[in-house]
């Protein structure tokens, strides 16, 4: 076996090295191996745009994680690991692994406190539009809807509108949102310049 594992270089010493634990080390390492691939997976599908996380505590605080966790664990892996291998005894090298497991805990409980303060949802209410002004994006016919641009707290959106105008609106027209029919459809009307 030993010349299949010399055979693979780098990675042939990682697996002799993880089969040569016992015991505590080998918790150590099972610790930093499951905790640290969560984590790239967890930072992996949060680059791609999907988050998968959760938070323990009802209040939605982040402080409890699952980035957290799996970055406490991989901190108490590698670190007990590290101070089990220089020759300190079981006592030290958890106590040193708890500690900086729980360093990492802290730091990204502050993390995801500091970003999701940064999050706005964004959202506008539509009733909000009553009053607001721009202009006709597709053509309203009499009796059919269109499309119109309306800004709303300083942001362009779309919406869906009708009007009473017997000719209807043609694109570009300037317009102003008279009231909300439903949902988001809007009732507009033009404005005379």
């Amino acid at each position: 076996m030993n010349t299949v594992l010399a055979a693979l270089g780098f990675w042939g010493g990682i697996v002799e090295y993880a089969t040569s634990l016992s015991g505590l080390p080998l918790l150590y390492g099972i610790c930093a191996v499951i905790g640290g691939c969560l984590f790239l997976i967890l930072m992996v599908l949060m680059f791609i745009g999907i988050e998968f996380d959760f938070d323990a505590l009802a209040d939605g605080s982040g402080h409890v994680s699952l980035h957290g966790i799996s970055g406490f664990f991989t901190l108490f892996g590698i670190v007990g690991l590290y101070l089990n291998s220089q020759g300190y005894g079981a006592l030290v090298s958890s106590a040193g692994g708890i500690g900086a497991g729980g360093m990492m805990f802290l730091v990204v409980s502050r993390i995801i406190m500091s970003m999701r303060k940064l999050e706005s949802s964004g959202n506008i209410n539509v009733d909000q539009a009553v009053g607001a002004r721009g202009s006709v994006y597709a053509e309203i016919l009499p009796g059919e809807s269109g499309a119109v641009n309306i800004f709303i707290d300083q942001r362009e959106r779309r919406y869906e509108a009708v009007t009473d105008e017997p000719a209807g609106l043609k694109t570009g027209d300037a317009i102003e949102v008279k009231e909300v029919i439903s949902g988001d459809l809007l009732k507009v009307t033009k404005l005379t310049t």
